[in-house]
């Protein structure tokens, strides 16, 4: 009997970030079920969700720091939103390390660590690009312009 496994090409990082979400989980997934990609191979991944990730935080931050309301709401989510950001950095650092491990003992236990981090990072940033879309829709119904 055989398992569906995803089908991802980790030398390929997707251009949106919704899409790069996804492939981090796919490719995490596959780590988790000791797929042996050459370490060259995760390391230029690793270094494709950082810099989306870093990219990701310097736009948002953007318009999220603009929302100016009275909405106690929307304040609670541009604080959760701020928060995010912050934690995803430690996030990023926590992934390094676990692939420092997989440099220094290439065994399944640390692959399969560093794959359940990122899987672990992908469901946080999967939640958090939900929480921006619904801080956004819930801006745009208030009439909130940011401000200049």
């Amino acid at each position: 009997m055989s398992f569906p496994r995803p089908e991802v090409d980790i030398r390929s990082s997707p251009r949106s970030f919704d899409e790069l979400i996804d492939w981090l989980d796919c490719w995490s997934y596959r780590l988790v079920l000791l797929e042996e990609y050459p370490l060259s191979e995760v390391r230029a991944a690793l270094l494709a969700v950082s810099h989306a990730v870093s990219t990701h935080r310097l736009s948002a931050e953007g318009w999220i720091a603009r929302l100016t309301t009275t909405d106690p709401a929307v304040a609670r989510g541009v604080e959760l939103l701020q928060s995010d950001h912050e934690r995803f950095e430690t996030s990023l650092e926590q992934l390094w390390w676990f692939f420092r491990a997989v440099e220094k003992e290439d065994h399944g236990g640390h692959r399969q660590a560093l794959g359940q981090y990122g899987r672990v990072l992908a469901e946080a940033l999967r939640r958090h690009r939900a929480d921006e879309r619904r801080l956004e829709a819930r801006s745009s119904r208030l009439d909130m312009e940011p401000v200049p």
